[in-house]
């Protein structure tokens, strides 16, 4: 089998960040596969990559519902994956693309999980700028400095917040948008509401920069929205920035 199952991260929003390796695959393709959280929701991952497909190439739009039972998201997980078997049984060389990058928090790893063994070696992931390696960069400042901590944390219903800024000089936290109000309650607390950077929709023409949060509620926060931690403030680094 000649032709391959790619992953592909195609960042936040500018088509530009893409890398040459990326734009080279989405050009070759036969099948662009693009997920939805929702039915007919639209992609910002196809919206990115157009561009470099195939006039002809074929998008099939893969719904992956974020269903409240388990095994109803399982299952729904390995009808998706039967698709992409039956494409790559065809011969089609077939891409999924996803935002920032392919194995963080990316919607490809639930295929990846469901495979069937003989397709393993047809797999190829192309890695993308996630969300957090965007930012520091857009708004020059550091993710890590010298013997400094970093972590990614993806905010639920059990993570301990305050905890997590104790203990971390630097944090990404992800999933914002349904847990805002708990963290901006954390950051009062623990005396930490000057000490992040919260960009909504990097890259995109919508994009929102913040350092205060205090007016803002939930219904403020786009979904695509990360929030960045750093023990030591921004001060020094804002003058790249404003």
């Amino acid at each position: 089998m000649n032709n391959k199952f790619y992953g592909i991260g195609v960042g936040v929003g500018d088509p530009e960040q893409l890398t040459v390796k990326a734009i080279n695959i989405l050009k070759k393709l036969d099948v662009v596969i693009v997920p939805e959280a929702k039915k007919d929701e639209g992609s910002t991952a196809y919206n990115i990559s157009k561009q470099y497909l195939k006039d002809d190439v074929e998008v099939i739009f893969m719904e992956f519902a974020m269903l409240k039972d388990p095994l109803d998201r399982v299952a729904g997980r390995q009808a998706n994956t039967r698709v992409v078997e039956r494409l790559l049984d065809e011969g089609k060389n077939v891409g999924f693309l996803t935002i920032g990058d392919s194995m963080t928090y990316s919607t490809y790893v639930y295929i990846l999980e469901n495979i069937k063994d003989e397709y393993k070696k047809s797999i190829e992931t192309v890695p993308g700028i996630s969300s957090f390696a965007d930012m520091s960069s857009r708004f020059n400042f550091p993710l890590v400095m010298g013997d400094e901590s970093l972590k990614i944390v993806s905010i639920n219903d059990n993570t301990d917040i305050e905890k997590e800024l104790c203990d971390t000089d630097n944090i990404v936290f992800m999933k914002v948008s349904r847990n805002f109000d708990k963290l901006k309650k954390a950051l009062e607390k623990t005396g930490n509401m000057d000490n992040i950077i919260m960009v909504s929709n990097s890259g995109k023409d919508t994009e929102k920069v913040f350092y205060d949060i205090s007016n803002l509620t939930k219904q403020d926060i786009p979904y695509f929205t990360t929030m960045i931690f750093k023990k030591g403030g921004f001060n020094e680094w804002k003058k790249f920035s404003l």
